[in-house]
């Protein structure tokens, strides 16, 4: 896990992902999935900030997946583009929520790390559990903390 409490992120639009994309390369990933209890767009928009930030840092793409309203079609694609880890491959995949949609486990299942980004006032505790569960706690890398 990268820390023992939450990583506090500035709101919308003003992400300051550099201290965070360092801790995320404390461990080993080739596919990172952010992930909330809710169905938001601030999903989209740190794990954008994630992939922008590591394509420069890496010199090389860090794929961006918008993994928002799946349907199982969209999800066997994602599978199998994460799942050929051709080389050194990175990707930041912005995932609709399990609680929300069932079909997103399965790109849960490929991932090598998870992200949980949370919303002040509005994410609840036994919910962001539940997603850990279902991720599996080894895949659980650290959680993230907004306020809109």
């Amino acid at each position: 896990m990268i820390a023992t409490e939450p990583l506090r992120v500035a709101g919308p639009g003003g992400y300051d992902v550099h201290e965070l994309w360092y801790k995320l390369l404390s461990r080993p990933w080739n596919c990172l999935v952010v992930v909330s209890p809710e169905r938001t767009q601030s999903t989209l928009r740190l794990a954008s900030s994630l992939s922008e930030l590591g394509t420069q840092h890496r010199r090389s793409p860090v794929e961006l997946i918008d993994a928002s309203e799946l349907d199982l079609e969209r999800v066997t694609a994602i599978a199998h583009s994460v799942g050929s880890k051709q080389g050194e491959r990175r990707f930041v995949v912005a995932l609709d929520s399990p609680l929300v949609n069932p079909v997103a486990i399965g790109v849960l299942t490929v991932a090598d790390a998870v992200l949980m980004l949370l919303e002040k006032g509005v994410s609840k505790i036994p919910q962001a559990r539940r997603i850990i569960e279902i991720a599996g706690r080894e895949r659980f890398i650290g959680a993230v903390v907004v306020s809109d």
